[in-house]
């Protein structure tokens, strides 16, 4: 499971009392161009959801593989399976798609590097796309 220190807090599109994190160690660019990576969600309470998670930009879809155990392991996902990114600024998968990980239809970077580079800054203020 993810280590506090590598956590990268990111922002949602929409304010929320959770905590938003991605595990900068988790982040991959397969050959298969989907972005995986670890989620660490905190709420106000103190609960902690971790989940292991892919974004494929093409198709603006996310797929959950696996969930954090209070034990510290990972169980894999009943029915892994792609999902549509609903467009919702609640959704904290469709920031990390639309802010984060993707350029439109396209990975924002050439790697696992280029991705966490982009989440370590503030793509929010460097935006110019006006349809967000």
């Amino acid at each position: 499971l993810p280590k506090e220190a590598n956590l990268i807090e990111f922002k949602p599109r929409q304010n929320s009392s959770n905590r938003f994190y991605i595990d900068r160690d988790s982040v991959t660019l397969g050959a298969d161009r989907v972005v995986r990576y670890s989620a660490v969600i905190k709420s106000a309470g103190g609960a902690i959801n971790t989940s292991y998670e892919g974004i494929h930009c093409h198709s603006a879809e996310f797929k959950v593989f696996a969930f954090g155990t209070d034990a510290g392991t990972w169980v894999g996902a009943r029915d892994p399976h792609w999902e549509d990114i609903k467009r919702l600024d609640s959704d904290y998968r469709f920031g990390l798609f639309k802010d984060y990980f993707c350029f439109g239809r396209t990975v924002n970077g050439r790697n696992a590097r280029d991705l966490i580079a982009v989440l370590v800054g503030n793509p929010l203020n460097n935006v110019t796309d006006k349809d967000r």
